[in-house]
């Protein structure tokens, strides 16, 4: 992110601290989400079909994958993907099903592996997803004459500014990603992520709405009491400033420090030492930016009511190899550990409401706007899959 644009959202924060308001919808009224969005099988089905498995997701981010051999699985609907470093060192993603019988391939979460022996007949296949090895390949004269036809199948996949992106149809996006990404792109290579170190990785299964971690980090209205304790005490109550690019969202929710800034010259002000940044590279993947430190969930629809969230958390190296910084780290760490099981709480007792058929809807006020628009883009791609994904999101549907 420019300094400039830095220089004009900092100065929108003192202005909304300033007349005790937030960034506001521009509409007269609140939002109203039908429940139907998280509970309905076949609302989830078109969500799959739809967007899912036609748009790039961030899976993971390089640190991951540190060494040739270092691999991740996860699902997307009902495709399970490989994703693996090379010994030519690119990253790469493949079905994670062996080319004989259908096996899942690679069964751990994630690792470092020479090659992929499949459990059921050993079917072997090196890091570039080619078939390696055939037991007994003499009952499989075709096979063993040309392997080259019998490696596992590969996906689009693709490196930005750190995250690993990739599109679980197999088919290659309809726009670059650079431009897919837009101006949350380029402010996640400015923020140079790339070259963090990965720590603290966890993969959750919950019994939530793949939505609702969204709606609970969207917003910072809930801080003052879902995190009194936690950080409630380091930021601006109930203020925050919302930006879009196409389905793509960024968040800013200032520290109280950041009033201190009305005393000092504009040219040394700094977003990211005054603020927590928020993107959601959508559909799947949050991310929160703080000074040298950065949070990121992958979350991925586990059924309608079942969703897999993927955690790890981003250090700067500076931070990462210094004995010195350590502690330091590592107590933000645990504040992040904190907030993540607050939060878990919240979606958690919402999908209980929810199922209990209590009322046909859910209430975004004014200055939830971001969760409106994370909503409205969906409805965009389901409404108009051909769509393209920078459409201006359609009108809520009415649920009264």
């Amino acid at each position: 992110m420019d300094h400039a644009t830095q220089v004009r959202i900092i100065q929108e924060l003192l202005e909304f601290e300033e007349q005790r308001t937030t960034d506001m919808d521009g509409q007269e009224s609140e939002h109203y989400n039908p429940v139907a969005a998280y509970t309905d099988p076949d609302r989830l089905t078109a969500e799959l079909d739809r967007i899912w498995y036609r748009r790039p997701l961030a899976v993971g981010h390089v640190a991951e994958f540190p060494e040739a051999g270092s691999f991740k699985t996860l699902r997307v609907g009902k495709v399970p993907i490989l994703v693996v470093r090379g010994k030519d060192d690119r990253i790469r993603a493949f079905v994670n099903v062996c080319r004989h019988r259908g096996t899942i391939l690679v069964e751990g979460e994630c690792g470092r592996a020479n090659a992929f022996a499949c459990p059921y007949h050993a079917w072997t296949f090196g890091q570039d997803g080619g078939l390696r090895h055939v037991p007994d390949d003499f009952g499989f004269p075709d096979v063993a004459a040309d392997k080259g036809r019998f490696g596992l199948r590969e996906l689009w996949s693709q490196v930005h500014a750190g995250f690993v992106y990739v599109q679980a149809d197999g088919n290659t996006p309809e726009q670059q990603l650079v431009d897919w990404l837009d101006e949350v792109g380029r402010d996640l290579q400015d923020l140079a992520l790339d070259d963090y170190a990965a720590l603290e990785p966890s993969t959750v299964r919950h019994p939530v709405n793949w939505k609702l971690p969204f709606d609970i980090f969207l917003e910072n209205y809930h801080t003052k009491f879902t995190h009194r304790s936690t950080i409630y005490p380091v930021f601006l109550s109930n203020v925050g400033k919302f930006d879009a690019f196409g389905p793509h969202i960024r968040c800013v929710l200032p520290r109280r420090e950041i009033t201190e800034l009305r005393h000092i010259d504009e040219s040394k002000w700094d977003l990211v030492e005054q603020s927590t940044l928020l993107y959601v590279v959508w559909p799947n993947t949050m991310i929160a930016v703080l000074p040298e430190h950065a949070a990121v969930w992958h979350v991925y629809p586990d059924g309608v009511e079942h969703s897999t969230m993927n955690f790890y958390a981003l250090i700067a190296r500076r931070l990462y190899e210094s004995e010195a910084e350590k502690e330091k780290w590592q107590k933000s760490l645990k504040v992040v550990k904190k907030v993540k099981r607050e939060d878990a709480e919240r979606f958690l007792s919402i999908q209980q409401g929810l199922n209990s058929g209590a009322h046909p809807a859910l209430t975004f006020g004014r200055y939830e706007k971001a969760i409106a628009w994370f909503h409205q883009s969906i409805e965009t791609a389901l409404a108009d899959p051909a769509a393209p994904a920078t459409a201006e999101p359609a009108a809520e549907a009415s649920a009264h």
